[in-house]
C-alpha cells in the first residue's frame, strides 16, 4: 500500500515536471510519421518501453526517498504528547530539552537540504529526451484518421470496437475512456454526428477505471462535458437527419439553443433516456439515414460477387526453367488480364526486403502542393542495392511475366501503418504512359505480398469488381495498359486498410520500352473500351 502511495505521488511530481506537454514542432512532411507504417509503430512501442523503464526507475528513487523521510517522521514524531502537561512534562527534561535543540539546530537545514534535492534528474533528463521524441498533433491526427477509416471501411461499430471485437473476432483489448473519447471529438469536428454520438455513449458507459481519480489530477477529467456533448451529437444527428433542407449551421444554432435553455434537470433526463436504450437499437436507429456503401467499401468488405469461370493451375511455358518449377497460378480476372501467383516469395527474401526499412520515406498519393499538409499513406523505399537476393527476384519476375527487366530497373518497398492505405488510382498518368516516355507507361505490374494479415488489406479493382485477399509470399499481375500501348481505366486499383497484420508489400512496374521486341502490337478491340 505504501508503495502504491508512493508512485502516485511521484506521478503528481512527474505531472509538475513534464506533464505540462510539449509544444508541437514546426511541420515537416519529411519526419517520420510512427502512424504511417507498424515499422514506425514499433519504433513507438519501443520508446513508450524507454519512458516506462526511466519512470519505474524514477519512481524507485522517489520511493526511496520517500521512505527515508517516513523514516525521520517516526523517529521525531510526538504523537504521545498531546496536551499541554504532557508536553511541559518533556520539556522539563533535559535530555529531551537538548536533544530538541540539537535536532532543529543542526538536523533540520540537513534535511531540508535533503528535501530540496532533486532525485533522479538523469532519468529525468531522459524523459524529457523521450517526451521530445513522441508524436506531435499531425501524427495524432492521421492515427484518428486512420482509426475513422478502418471504422467506416468496414462498418464497424463503436460498441464493438471499444470492447475490443473487431469485424467477427473479439480480442483481450479494450479502449480506455480517454480513448473513446478521443475518438468521438475528432468525428465530432469533422461533423461525423452519428459516430461521435456512439463514441461519446461507449465514454460514459465506461466502467470506472483504476486510479481515476488520481489520474484526472493530472490528465484532466474525461468527464468533464461529455454528457453535454453526447447530448449535442445526437440532436444534431437527428436534426440532420430529419429534416435535410436545413443548413448545418441552422441545426448548430438550434442544438445550441436548445441546449443553453434546458435545465441540469431535463439535460440529465434526456441523456438517462438515451442511454436507456441498448447499444444495437441506438446504433440502427441512428444509422438509418447513412449513406450507402461506395464501391471501394463493398470491395473491402468483400461482398463483390464471386466469379466461377476462373481456374488454378501450374504455369510451366512462360520460361523453359518453369519447366522443371512450375508456378502455382489463380486467376482472377480475364480482361483485364489479373492472375495471383503462389509462393513466389520466400522467408528468407522477405527478411533482406524489410532491411530496406533503414532506407524509407513517407510516401504519399498526390504531388506537394504548397500550404498543403499531404495525407502520408504508408513509409516507402527504392531498392536500388545490388544483391543475390534481389537478381532472384528480378528472375521470378522474369519467369511470372516472360518480359526482360534491366538490373538498373526499381523496385519498391512499402510497409503501411494505422488504416493507412493507397487509395484508388492507376499505376499511369499522362505524362508517364506515353512510349516517348523514358521507360515507356507501365505496361504491367506485380505485386509481391510480404506481410502477415490476418484481417484487412486487400487489393481491389473497384469498376471490375474485383477484391484480392494477400497472403504472405504472393504475388499479383495485372496489365495497366491496352495491346496497342494505351491506358487501361479498368485497371483503377486501391488497398484495404489493414485491421490485424502487417502489410508489407514489393512492388516492380514493368515498363513498356523495354519490351517492345518481345510484346506483339496488336489492335484493341472495340470491346474492350469501357
Amino acid at each position: 500500500m505504501q508503495r502504491r502511495l508512493n508512485l502516485i505521488t511521484a506521478l503528481l511530481v512527474l505531472g509538475q515536471t513534464i506533464g505540462r506537454g510539449m509544444p508541437d514542432r514546426p511541420y515537416d512532411e519529411h519526419r517520420e510519421r510512427y502512424s504511417s507504417s507498424t515499422v514506425g509503430l514499433l519504433k513507438l512501442l519501443e520508446l513508450e518501453m524507454q519512458f516506462i523503464e526511466n519512470l519505474k526507475n524514477y519512481t524507485d528513487l522517489l520511493s526511496a526517498k520517500a521512505n527515508t523521510l517516513q523514516d525521520l517522521i517516526d523517529s521525531v514524531d510526538r504523537g504521545t504528547e498531546k496536551t499541554l502537561t504532557e508536553r511541559e512534562k518533556y520539556v522539563y527534561n533535559p535530555l529531551n530539552a537538548f536533544g530538541l535543540m540539537r535536532r532543529t539546530h543542526q538536523d533540520w537545514p540537513k534535511w531540508h537540504h535533503y528535501i530540496n534535492t532533486t532525485v533522479g534528474r538523469v532519468e529525468l533528463q531522459a524523459l524529457d529526451d523521450i517526451l521530445g521524441k513522441a508524436p506531435d498533433s499531425q501524427d495524432m491526427k492521421e492515427a484518428l484518421i486512420g482509426m475513422n477509416r478502418i471504422e467506416r471501411t468496414y462498418a464497424l461499430e463503436a460498441k464493438d470496437l471499444a470492447k475490443g471485437r473487431l469485424l467477427d473476432k473479439q480480442y483481450d483489448i479494450q479502449l480506455s475512456i480517454r480513448d473513446c473519447l478521443s475518438l468521438g471529438q475528432h468525428k465530432f469536428q469533422e461533423g461525423d454526428y452519428f459516430r461521435a454520438s456512439m463514441w461519446y455513449r461507449m465514454a460514459i458507459k465506461h466502467q470506472p477505471e483504476p486510479n481515476a481519480k488520481e489520474f484526472n489530477t493530472i490528465l484532466g477529467d474525461p468527464l468533464k462535458d461529455l454528457k453535454q456533448n453526447y447530448a449535442k451529437a445526437t440532436i444534431i444527428h437527428g436534426l440532420s437527419a430529419g429534416n435535410q433542407s436545413l443548413s448545418i449551421q441552422k441545426v448548430l444554432d438550434i442544438t445550441e439553443a436548445t441546449i443553453q435553455k434546458a435545465s441540469p434537470a431535463d439535460l440529465e433526463a434526456f441523456i438517462a433516456e438515451l442511454l436507456n436504450q441498448t447499444d444495437d437499437d441506438m446504433a440502427r436507429e441512428m444509422s438509418a439515414f447513412e449513406p450507402s456503401p461506395t464501391p471501394y467499401e463493398i470491395g473491402c468488405r468483400g461482398l463483390f460477387p464471386k466469379r466461377t469461370n476462373l481456374v488454378c493451375r501450374y504455369n510451366f511455358t512462360t520460361t523453359p526453367f518453369l519447366r522443371l518449377a512450375p508456378l502455382k497460378m489463380e486467376e482472377v480476372n480475364h480482361d483485364p488480364y489479373i492472375v495471383l501467383y503462389h509462393e513466389v516469395l520466400y522467408d528468407r527474401e522477405i527478411e533482406e526486403l524489410k532491411k530496406q526499412s533503414k532506407n524509407m520515406i513517407n510516401g504519399f498519393s498526390e504531388p506537394q502542393q504548397e500550404n498543403k499538409i499531404r495525407e502520408i499513406i504508408a513509409r516507402h523505399a527504392w531498392w536500388w542495392e545490388q544483391t543475390t537476393t534481389r537478381a532472384r527476384i528480378y528472375q521470378r519476375i522474369t519467369d511470372i511475366t516472360g518480359f526482360q527487366l534491366f538490373v538498373q530497373e526499381e523496385l519498391n518497398v512499402a510497409n503501411y501503418g494505422l488504416g493507412t492505405i493507397f487509395g484508388p488510382h492507376y499505376d499511369y498518368t499522362p505524362e508517364n504512359y506515353d512510349i516517348g516516355w523514358f521507360m515507356g507507361g507501365p505496361l504491367g505490374t506485380i505485386l509481391f505480398y510480404a506481410g502477415d494479415l490476418q484481417q484487412g488489406g486487400a487489393t481491389i479493382f473497384p469498376l471490375i469488381n474485383i477484391t484480392v485477399s494477400p497472403r504472405k509470399g504472393s504475388a499479383l499481375l495485372w496489365f495497366n495498359l491496352y495491346d496497342d500501348g494505351e491506358p487501361d481505366p479498368r485497371t483503377l486499383h486501391s488497398s484495404c486498410p489493414v485491421i490485424e497484420g502487417d502489410r508489407w508489400t514489393l512492388t516492380k512496374w514493368v515498363h513498356l520500352v523495354p519490351q517492345m521486341f518481345i510484346l506483339p502490337c496488336q489492335t484493341r478491340k472495340v470491346s474492350q473500351k469501357v
